[in-house]
């Protein structure tokens, strides 16, 4: 029975970051969480996404954590075969699924956005996005263990002289990466085109496309990452030399995590400051109200000649009634990114405006009251 190396080298520092950056996501995603269920009243498919990955992010963490104590982060000649063996096979398993976390990570992007487009192309792009970067993931993951045979020549020194391997995981990791930090740069990029045209305020805009362009920072630990793969042509100090890697490739991920709950984050914060905000997020319109020219036919409502007064329609929509004009709204200050269950978790809000003469409206009040 051999005994652990312990931590050594770089490890205290690789397990440090990860621990940390761990700390950070499940602060942030709690929060996100609490929002969505506890303010708005609903959670998303986006959330979960986000849970998967700081999921997947913490067994990242245990594996690396265990690797450490068996010597990951020190030189091959600082430890025994043994030991250099287990460490190797617990970094593979974390490798493995850090590899699907961050192919989660840029699909969590992705269906957040999903909520939010209206346009078929973009959704097309964004389902592309998910759908691409999933199955690079998944191939990658596999490619850990099916690289060699026998499975266990990866890991173990002792079956060296038995190792045939049938790919390059190095050229495999490097497309995956490459693939994922141009999706980091082009998620990043991409709202500020698609919600252009979207019926939301400035402001809210603003913080969706400010917030989701922190993913530049994702793209920028993508390529530091990237270009740290040659450590995995080193055979010989694998545990040493892929501590870095380890590190960027977390933060990646948390930069991720990070740029995803910022946006749904305002709802608290508005909550914290005083300002009470609706849940009731965009409202479904009602076709069969459309008449041509672009009008609907709106709730009724009452009203006197010369009031001020303001009403509030089956819809849930604010009527206000002024001296012959009445407009109907719903603002979309507060129903970004909420409530949704519909297959596309976005409502289109209408603002609607009548003027009329006010002969006309004494007279159909009269007409009303004599019936």
């Amino acid at each position: 029975m051999y005994k652990a190396a312990g931590i050594g080298g770089k490890g205290a520092t690789v397990i440090g970051v990860l621990w940390a950056e761990n700390v950070i996501s499940y602060a942030l995603i709690g929060l996100r969480v609490y929002t969505r269920r506890y303010i708005r009243g609903s959670l998303g498919w986006d959330d979960l996404c986000l849970v998967s990955v700081a999921t997947l992010m913490t067994i990242f963490a245990i594996l690396v954590s265990f690797s450490v104590h068996r010597g990951m982060g020190q030189h091959f000649d600082q430890l025994e075969i043994p030991q250099f063996a287990d460490a190797m096979l617990y970094l593979l398993c974390a490798q493995s699924a850090v590899s699907l976390a961050i192919g989660m990570g840029k699909v969590a992007v992705a269906v957040f956005l999903l909520r939010i487009v209206t346009a078929p192309w973009h959704r097309w792009f964004l389902w592309f996005c998910i759908t691409s970067m999933m199955v690079l993931s998944a191939i990658l993951a596999i490619s850990i263990f099916a690289q060699c045979t026998p499975a266990e020549s990866i890991w173990n020194p002792l079956l060296a002289d038995q190792k045939k391997c049938h790919m390059n995981l190095t050229v495999v990791a490097f497309i995956d990466c490459t693939y994922a930090a141009v999706l980091d740069f082009a998620l990043a990029g991409f709202p500020w085109l698609a919600l252009r045209g979207l019926n939301m305020k400035r402001k809210e805009r603003m913080a969706i496309c400010l917030s989701l362009s922190l993913g530049i920072f994702a793209g920028i630990c993508g390529i530091v990452r990237t270009s740290t793969l040659e450590a995995l042509n080193n055979s010989t100090d694998y545990l040493y030399a892929t501590s870095d890697s380890v590190i960027w490739t977390a933060s990646e991920v948390t930069t991720t995590i990070v740029c995803l709950t910022l946006p749904a984050l305002r709802p608290l914060y508005n909550k914290m400051r005083g300002q009470e905000s609706s849940s009731a997020g965009y409202q479904q319109h009602d076709d069969s109200n459309y008449r041509p020219g672009g009008s609907y036919a709106l709730s009724s409502f009452q009203t006197k000649r010369g009031d001020a007064d303001t009403d509030f329609n089956k819809n849930g929509n604010f009527a206000n009634v002024e001296a012959g004009r009445t407009t109907v709204k719903n603002d979309s200050d507060e129903t970004i990114l909420l409530q949704g269950d519909d297959k596309r978790n976005i409502r289109r809000v209408q603002e609607v405006s009548i003027s009329y003469e006010t002969t006309n409206m004494e007279n159909k009040v009269t007409s009303r009251e004599a019936v």
